[in-house]
């Protein structure tokens, strides 16, 4: 679909006597590389009737980002910037969704792109489908050769395991997204997200959303480019934290627990035991290591 003809399929639902107003939430904490890109995608979106307003919510930036977002031209109309006291992302979603003036609420990453049509998109597939929450098909892009590879095993099921909003080619339910758009009277029914969880509070949300019956979708007509970690460090930090807090969210919701979080720890388990038994002489326990190494191979 074009803008327009999202525009008109926008108008035959539940918008042309009451057209929406969207807020965008923008969690920022030292962006200054991709914060103008991001905001720029937000300003050109069209394809809805209805106003979008931005908030960008800041945890203490002690770069350039808020700088750059004073200077953009439509800055005093079109963004409003809070404050985040407490830094993390988490926090920043429900400052943002709380000071909404927007029935619809989607939530931003600084470090992503987003296409002109993006909202008209999640409105489309939001009314079309009923679900509660709905999300994109995440395009990782790197910076640098290291980046790219990054990118590259990010967007593979090899690399990532079946977490479907990085590389699904069709639209389906799924257990979690990438950001997320919902009503606001969505997020506060369910009410919002659970702070005690700072780095995986998106699978958290999404699993109380569908443990009440609700659904979360993600279709490839909806689409973005993240910007992954351009170092090893960076990538090591940031999958540290996800899989320390990932626990937390295990021993909340058990039943949320996906497959694919299991294959790093049997993994390791299984390279352990194997080292164990070749230590002792019982070559045949070189199968696993040798069949993991013949998969990176395969996969590079």
């Amino acid at each position: 679909m074009t803008p327009d003809t999202l525009a008109e399929a926008n108008r035959g639902t539940t918008f042309k006597d009451n057209p929406p107003l969207i807020t965008a939430v923008v969690a920022t904490f030292n962006e200054q590389t991709h914060i103008k890109q991001c905001l720029d995608g937000l300003l050109r979106q069209r394809g809805f009737e209805g106003g979008l307003e931005i908030i960008v919510v800041d945890g203490g930036s002690q770069d350039a980002t808020l700088e750059i977002i004073r200077n953009m031209p439509q800055a005093r109309e079109r963004i409003r910037v809070l404050n985040n006291p407490r830094r993390l992302q988490v926090y920043a979603w429900n400052i943002g969704w709380k000071a909404a003036r927007g029935a619809y609420v989607g939530l931003i990453s600084a470090h992503t792109e987003y296409d002109q049509d993006y909202f008209a998109r999640c409105l489309e597939v939001l009314h079309r489908t009923g679900a509660a929450n709905v999300g994109s098909v995440q395009e990782a892009i790197g910076d640098g050769a290291l980046g790219r590879a990054i990118a590259w095993a990010m967007s593979s099921p090899f690399g990532i395991g079946n977490a479907e909003f990085r590389y699904v080619k069709e639209e389906k339910e799924v257990d979690s997204v990438f950001g997320g758009f919902f009503t606001k009277e969505t997020l506060a029914a369910i009410g919002g997200y659970d702070e005690r969880n700072p780095f995986d509070e998106d699978s958290d949300i999404n699993y109380r959303l569908r443990k009440a019956g609700k659904k979360v979708v993600v279709s490839p007509a909806i689409r973005v480019r993240y910007h992954a970690r351009s170092s090893l460090r960076k990538l090591a930090h940031q999958m540290y934290r996800y899989g320390y807090w990932r626990r937390r969210t295990q021993l909340e919701h058990p039943a949320s627990t996906p497959v694919r979080i299991m294959a790093p720890p049997m993994l390791l388990l299984g390279l352990a035991v194997s080292a164990v038994l070749m230590v002792g002489g019982h070559l045949w326990a070189t199968a696993l290591a040798l069949t993991y190494v013949g998969f990176l191979l395969v996969a590079a």
